[in-house]
């Protein structure tokens, strides 16, 4: 909380006054005051607070809330609350197309404003760590030797790496969106005919690792001994995997 940078966008002085006490009781620091749109801008940009409290209705500037809210959104990812005594549903329709995280209708108690603040800043916080977890799970896989396609529960592929692409062939832009049977040509080693994706992928695989041991036929006809497992894991949001499918090549384990 210490830390945590407040903008207050207000365009009424004691209204923003009276913003700004509330929250040093609250024990947050001295937060940034802004009575224009356009301050608000350069300000969001130049200080890069943690939240912006910001009255959809400024009086002063040709920038109203909803617009100054829309530009400071195309610059940063920032929890942006609105403060209004408007209720109407135009402009409450302006304000929804700027997705803010919250709204809170003046009058309104000290209490109401901390318990809204608090929640947003830690929901905020947790979304910025689950994406940068998916991050440094998607740039691992990548990384990775082994070849790695993330399907979901229907088979449909949502991420290929560099080494899934060139034992199949396949480019991941192309892939994606694809069934694994539309993009993996697997053949029994003992077998000349391929064997049925359905059954290999199929539900009744448990939890954890499915080895089998095949060749893969590339798009362009090549032939690669390989090792494959498929692993249920955790749906991420930015892979959107419910599986994923281990290739390692048989030459090179």
């Amino acid at each position: 909380m210490k830390n945590t940078r407040i903008l207050i966008v207000e365009d009424e002085g004691l209204v923003a006054q009276d913003i700004r006490q509330r929250l040093i009781r609250m024990g947050y620091p001295e937060p940034i005051i802004a009575n224009t749109g356009e301050i608000a801008v350069k300000q969001a940009i130049n200080l890069q607070p943690d939240l912006i409290l910001i009255d959809i209705v400024l009086a002063n500037g040709y920038l109203d809330g909803i617009d100054a809210a829309k530009r400071i959104r195309k610059f940063m990812d920032v929890p942006i609350v609105y403060i209004t005594a408007s209720s109407d549903s135009q402009t409450l329709t302006r304000a929804k197309l700027t997705e803010p995280n919250a709204y809170i209708l003046k009058p309104f108690q000290t209490r109401e404003l901390q318990i809204i603040i608090e929640l947003i800043l830690y929901k905020h916080e947790v979304e910025k760590e689950l994406l940068e977890k998916d991050r440094l799970v998607s740039a691992e896989l990548r990384s990775m030797t082994e070849g790695i396609i993330a399907f979901d529960s229907k088979g449909q592929i949502s991420f290929m790496n560099l080494s899934a692409e060139k034992l199949t062939g396949w480019l991941e832009a192309d892939a994606i969106g694809k069934f694994l049977d539309d993009v993996l040509s697997m053949k029994n080693m003992h077998e000349t005919e391929g064997f049925e994706l359905e059954n290999h992928f199929a539900e009744k695989i448990p939890l954890g690792s499915v080895p089998s041991h095949g060749l893969l036929v590339s798009k362009n006809g090549l032939s690669t001994e390989v090792f494959t497992a498929t692993k249920s894991v955790p749906k991420a949001k930015e892979l959107d995997v419910d599986r994923i499918l281990i290739i390692r090549d048989y030459v090179k384990k």
